[in-house]
């Protein structure tokens, strides 16, 4: 499968990994509570986004009925007290998800969703729009009237006549299914490397038969073939981030659409290597730092001509290698952090701890990184959806790096992430 292919399926098959394995360390709680909701909601809501732009509308479709039904405990009691009835649900999402997931790698068509899990959920919805007297924009997210813009991938042996939806963008690719048994990607490049080692060491083994090679040769060559074999392994559980680079370009032309904003995004660094599982835990964390940029940072284009500011934005995203250590970092030239915000913030969450006064601009960027704390107000289709900062450090320190946040007000930010 292609680059692009092949992130949906790890990421999408690690999410839903995550998800199952989450619910299991609450299974004795006497309800769900607002920290589980907002995770699962992280999980459906990346499911829903990536499923729509690599065209899987079953996943798409049944994971965004399952937010709607996310938005009424975020939007409504708060707390899932009938742990039964979610769980009976949730079980038929995941099912459903894992079963069409494991067809990606063999090219098998997917299915759509049966009728009966979009049926429970719609009457689960119900249920609790009418008990807790919930508006549709509570349970939607979004104003229903407003006409989305939907950023689809087609991979390069398809045809774009397939794509029946809107003014979705095309991006193309080519996709060839190279693996057999979905547990590991292979591409063809590395295979005709792999034959080129093992014409290598026939080569040696036939001068060693016939007393041609010498001790020191032999070492020579031998050490040449491990190092050679050792770097293809690698790239079984390594790849670059070229794909995620591409998948960012995507989200920012998406959002830079819908805002009504001009940004550029420039992207240096994408071919540094990295295990996949790291790559798929920090392409997470690059959506939703890119959204932040594109919703809060970026200025629109008049008020960036009012400040002096060229109407274009930029936005920079850099992959640098030093040693075995990896420094990713996203700039913008925004409008940046405004402190006073943070800190009202702060205190409204109840993690204010001292005077205002007595916060240098480092320790408010800190706060910033504590659950609870957002300076947005209004929720909209990117910011305000439990998915904060917090969750991004989270997600980096559990790969055992680091992430910092520098910002100057009026001149933009920058979020660095080592690992």
């Amino acid at each position: 499968m292609d680059s692009m292919m092949g992130i949906f399926y790890e990421q999408s098959s690690r999410l839903i990994s995550e998800l199952r394995n989450d619910f299991s360390y609450h299974k004795d709680e006497k309800s769900y509570g607002q920290d589980l909701i907002q995770e699962v909601f992280r999980v459906v809501h990346t499911l829903k986004a990536d499923a729509a732009m690599m065209l899987f509308d079953g996943i798409a479709y049944i994971s965004k009925k399952f937010e709607s039904l996310l938005y009424c405990f975020r939007n409504g009691p708060k707390v899932i007290e009938d742990k039964e009835r979610f769980d009976n649900v949730l079980s038929e999402y995941i099912d459903y998800i894992e079963t069409e997931l494991v067809k990606i790698p063999s090219g098998k068509v997917m299915d759509e969703p049966p009728e009966y899990i979009a049926d429970d959920i719609d009457s689960y919805v119900d249920k609790l729009k009418n008990q807790y007297k919930l508006a549709q924009s509570s349970i939607t997210g979004e104003d229903i009237k407003k006409k989305t813009r939907q950023i689809y991938y087609i991979p390069g042996d398809s045809s774009v006549e397939n794509v029946k939806k809107g003014d979705g963008k095309v991006l193309s690719g080519k996709y060839k299914d190279d693996s057999e048994n979905g547990v590991i990607v292979i591409k063809n490049s590395e295979v005709s490397r792999i034959k080129a080692v093992v014409d290598k060491m026939d080569g040696i083994l036939s001068a060693l038969q016939n007393g041609s090679l010498s001790v020191e040769s032999q070492i020579k060559e031998l050490t040449e073939i491990k190092n050679e074999l050792s770097d293809i392994t690698a790239r079984f559980t390594k790849d670059d981030f070229s794909a995620i680079a591409k998948k960012m370009e995507i989200l920012v032309d998406d959002m830079a659409h819908k805002l009504h904003k001009n940004i550029k995004l420039l992207v240096k660094g994408q071919e540094c290597m990295i295990e996949k599982v790291k790559r798929d835990k920090i392409s997470t964390a690059l959506i939703h730092m890119i959204r932040n940029s594109v919703d809060h940072g970026i200025e629109d284009m008049e008020t960036r001509e009012r400040l002096g500011k060229s109407p274009m934005g930029l936005i920079k995203l850099e992959f640098l290698e030093s040693g075995d250590n990896l420094r990713i970092v996203v700039e913008d030239d925004g409008e940046g952090i405004n402190s006073e915000k943070v800190l009202d913030a702060a205190r409204k969450a109840g993690v204010l701890k001292e005077e205002k006064e007595s916060y240098s601009r480092d320790d408010i960027m800190d706060l910033l990184l504590i659950n609870g704390v957002s300076t947005t107000t209004v929720p909209n289709d990117y910011s305000g959806r439990g998915v904060g900062m917090d969750v991004i450090n989270h997600n980096i320190k559990e790969l055992g790096g680091t992430l910092n946040i520098m910002s100057e007000e009026g001149f933009g930010t920058k979020i660095e992430i080592s690992v």
